[in-house]
């Protein structure tokens, strides 16, 4: 029995291996935008950007995937190209120029960053900023390329910026950036502490990785002995959430708490088919992950004066061959964020709104007619399923000894 389950292991890491031959490319997919203006033609956003990595001349955006023990500030100009349509040859979104910046003034180790943010918000006549944080396997080019996309396709209307740790843009190399991710949190605890003294309104999109490290930094808020404004994050969305929620020792739940004087409403999105939380799993000893378990999410839902939790089901969007970046890759999830960031209420999204056709569907969590036990999953298009090879891979995982 021990060779048979040998061979099945070693049978599974193989056909693997083979499914995620092309899975180079930087978080699973190039970037482009979900939607097609009438005119076809890209989109130019101006992202302001904070990151840790050494800067390489040679590599896209100009910093590589090593850590600097250092920030890095200023604003990129990025180049999105609309959806594709049916043969036409594929266009990729790049980083088009960038300006450094000053990171540090006489107000603050991140006052440059803040005050371009600022800036950024006085010439749009409003006063937030939309802030992406990513996960695994993302270079510096991506994360901005990342937040320029959802920021014109999810339309959040304001400033807009990235913090873009070092992570590294190869599959086999989790564990270094689980590392890499943390040595980056006090940098970005800096960077939330000072646009929350800003009094700017701040919108959050985390992923992977990025949403534990999100939740670490709020749940260090919590018991530091210098105050941070409470409610300074208006909206809080963690996408396929790579954090732990084991039974009777629930890391999600106490960082949550934790979290929650700083946040008004938190949702989370997740794909029991995401393939990358499935392999972390294995990694972190079979403690599930966030991002991979909708049905046990609907736990966390809570509805109060102060604090909202939501919790969307993904996994009947198509997306990436991992099925873990649909929160940018399906333009089902991009409407309903679009929806969720705008602070539209999860049963106001079940109808047309402006326009918009419904971004839910609705049912008892025992699938019965949608009612006080609602149970929210994003409204696919039709045969907009996802694709089989991301059910194959789902199967496959649990097989590999880790």
């Amino acid at each position: 029995m021990a060779r048979l389950g040998q061979r099945i292991g070693s049978f599974a890491v193989l056909a693997l291996a083979g499914l995620l031959a092309a899975c180079s490319i930087d978080d699973s997919g190039p970037v482009r935008s979900v939607w097609r203006p009438a005119d076809g033609k890209p989109t130019y956003t101006a992202v302001v950007y904070l990151t840790d990595r050494q800067p390489d001349p040679q590599a896209a955006g100009g910093f590589g995937s090593h850590w600097a023990d250092e920030a890095s500030c200023g604003t990129a100009e990025t180049v999105i190209p609309a959806a594709l349509l049916v043969g036409e040859k594929p266009q990729y979104g790049y980083v088009a120029k960038t300006w450094p910046g000053a990171c540090a003034t006489d107000k603050g180790l991140l006052a440059g960053v803040v005050a371009e943010i600022q800036a950024q918000a006085k010439a749009r006549n409003c006063n937030s900023v939309f802030l992406f944080v990513h996960g695994f396997h993302t270079g510096f080019d991506n994360s901005v390329l990342r937040a320029a996309q959802i920021a014109h396709d999810a339309q959040t209307g304001c400033a807009v910026a990235t913090f873009s740790w070092s992570s590294e843009v190869e599959l086999r190399r989790y564990i270094a950036d689980v590392e890499h991710s943390q040595y980056a949190e006090p940098l970005l605890a800096e960077l939330l502490r000072e646009l929350a003294a800003a009094n700017l309104h701040v919108n959050i999109l985390a992923h992977s990785i990025g949403d534990r490290m999100v939740l670490s930094v709020l749940s260090g808020f919590a018991r530091s002995p210098f105050p941070v404004k409470g409610g300074f994050i208006d909206e809080l969305v963690l996408a396929a959430g790579d954090v732990g929620v084991e039974k009777d020792n629930d890391d999600f739940a106490h960082l949550l708490h934790d979290a929650t004087p700083y946040v008004r409403r938190t949702t989370i999105y997740a794909s029991s088919i995401d393939s990358v939380l499935t392999i972390s799993k294995g990694a972190h000893g079979g403690v599930p992950r966030l991002g991979r378990e909708p049905e046990a999410d609907l736990q966390y839902r809570a509805d109060g004066k102060t604090h909202i939790v939501d919790v969307i089901d993904a996994s009947d969007v198509p997306a990436d061959i991992l099925d873990h970046s649909y929160f940018t890759m399906s333009y089902e999830a991009v409407a309903d964020m679009s929806l969720a960031l705008a602070g539209v209420p999860t049963a106001d999204r079940l109808t047309a709104i402006d326009g918009w056709k419904p971004t839910l569907v609705c049912t008892d969590v025992k699938n019965g007619p949608c009612g006080s036990d609602a149970r929210y999953a994003l409204a696919a298009g039709k045969g907009r399923q996802p694709r089989l090879i991301s059910r194959i891979l789902v199967k496959l995982v649990p097989l590999i000894p880790f």
